[in-house]
């Protein structure tokens, strides 16, 4: 008998284990309040569509609502034993309330539930990862105007091209943080939509009302095909590709600060606190954390080709495969908000040479592009015009010279087309101020420019989602308060 009972507990043991192994500790955690929150939506909707007695139902919610209370003081409904937070929930609340803790299941699943709770919990983080993206672009603004005076060295192919304002170049990065948000916005209606009520794939008997339970959480729609409701995770897709879109454009905005920030370029300084010495090399203090800027999101491609991968080939029903995703796409979120503050800590932070930068934009007959401009605006035809300047480019090099050097002879000699006026184009003013088109970088465009963004970026925080509290519980609230009041 005894051999028996140890044998009995070592099964018993190992069943526990087995629980866990699928269970991640941070995804309960961050799960927990949202499943219960859908949980006394669902209740709620039973009591007043008259599937339950509304007093059960209050019973019940009370009941959930004390689970949460404990939540948030630290202490978890969940036990070795427990299959999963559902089962944690269920067993709690029957502790607290007795058998009318059954009614809670009624008419739902945990597979629609599960994915109720999934899109409660990101539905939050992208509200949390949108109020970031506004505080970059913010940023990203400020900059451009502190710096509408700045020239630079434009470059293409890593060689320097035409000068630009740094401002026009702060302008293109929040240009790309700009279509982020809105790439942010589309995906969230689609996300907004409930799941819950599809029951276990192909709904119930019961007479619910899946749109009142999603008038309770703040969802904008319900998913109509039940199957679909319970199956759907084109939602990782979506966010992964524009986490990883969000993490290319801030991985190459550091590229660019990197190269800057070399003895070479000189363009950049960071304070110290942002840079790290070297342990070996004590002259030198090495940009780390601009580093990780431009590193740190490969993750999130990684995560992305994951999610392809995890779903790719699932039979199109609910399965567990479905919810191996969550911690991969807890670490996504994390990764994106820590890359987001990042950037709004080291922005500000940098400081620029200005008179390096003017200097490197007269070097490397980076106005070559200004004498074919000349040559056109002269009836010149272009394929002449560029190739004349090539003339005039190669002899330059030829005896190191820059363009401004060169005497109006010499010019002449390749061209009776030039006459004084070309030294006004080759200055670095004359070369910003005559890209004059829409979109260009002469002071004139970038100020107006500048100003659209800002108009943007208030408009943007004027559709900032809220991050949706238990719209039922401050209901129960309200009413109770009113029936204080109409007592009194």
């Amino acid at each position: 008998m005894t051999s028996e009972n140890n044998q009995s507990s070592e099964i018993s043991a190992n069943c526990e284990q087995v629980g866990r192994f699928w269970q991640n500790p941070r995804v309960e955690q961050l799960l927990l309040p949202h499943d219960l929150a859908c949980s006394q939506a669902h209740v709620q909707m039973l009591g007043e569509q008259g599937i339950i007695d509304k007093q059960v139902a209050k019973t019940v919610i009370d009941g959930l609502q004390t689970i949460l209370t404990e939540v948030k003081n630290g202490k978890s409904p969940l036990k070795s034993d427990d299959q999963d937070i559902h089962a944690g929930v269920e067993r709690r609340l029957a502790e607290l309330i007795g058998e009318a803790s059954q009614v809670m299941n009624l008419a739902k699943s945990r597979n629609d539930q599960i994915a109720t709770d999934i899109r409660l919990w990101l539905r939050d983080s992208t509200v949390e990862i949108f109020e970031h993206l506004l505080s970059v672009r913010q940023s990203l603004l400020e900059l451009a105007q502190r710096d509408l005076s700045i020239s630079m060295p434009g470059y293409t192919h890593m060689q320097p091209a035409v000068p630009i304002l740094l401002s026009h170049w702060w302008l293109a990065n929040e240009a790309r943080l700009r279509r982020d948000t809105e790439r942010l916005l589309d995906f969230y209606g689609r996300l907004n939509t409930l799941p819950l009520g599809a029951s276990a794939l192909a709904g119930t008997t019961q007479p619910i009302d899946r749109k009142l339970v999603a008038s309770y959480l703040g969802f904008a729609d319900v998913i109509e095909n039940s199957l679909d409701a319970v199956a759907d995770r084109d939602y990782l897709i979506e966010f992964g590709s524009f986490a990883a879109l969000v993490g290319i454009h801030l991985s190459q905005m550091s590229s660019d600060l990197l190269l800057w920030a070399t003895q070479e370029f000189a363009f950049v300084k960071l304070p110290r606190a942002f840079g790290l010495r070297s342990l070996n090399m004590p002259q030198k203090r090495n940009p780390e954390l601009l580093e990780i800027l431009r590193s740190r999101p490969s993750q999130l491609f990684g995560r992305l080709n994951e999610f392809c991968s995890e779903l790719k080939g699932l039979p199109f029903a609910f399965s567990q495969d479905l919810q191996e995703c969550l911690p991969g796409l807890i670490d996504m979120v994390d990764t994106l908000k820590f890359l987001l503050e990042l950037t709004g800590k080291l922005l500000p932070a940098l400081r620029f040479d200005a008179e390096r930068m003017k200097e490197a934009a007269s070097q490397d007959l980076t106005n070559a592009a200004n004498a074919v401009d000349y040559l056109v605006e002269r009836d010149t035809p272009t394929s002449k015009a560029a190739k004349i300047v090539e003339s005039v480019v190669q002899y330059c090099k030829e005896r190191n010279k820059d363009l401004s050097d060169l005497a109006l002879s010499e010019w002449q000699h390749f061209s009776a087309a030039f006459d004084n006026e070309i030294y006004e184009h080759l200055t670095i003013e004359g070369s910003v101020s005559a890209r004059s088109s829409f979109g260009g970088t002469s002071l004139e465009q970038v100020s107006a420019a500048l100003k659209r963004a800002e108009e943007f970026l208030q408009h943007d925080r004027q559709r900032l989602p809220s991050k949706f509290a238990n719209r039922l519980l401050e209901k129960q609230i309200d009413n109770t308060q009113k029936e204080k009041q109409t007592k009194s």
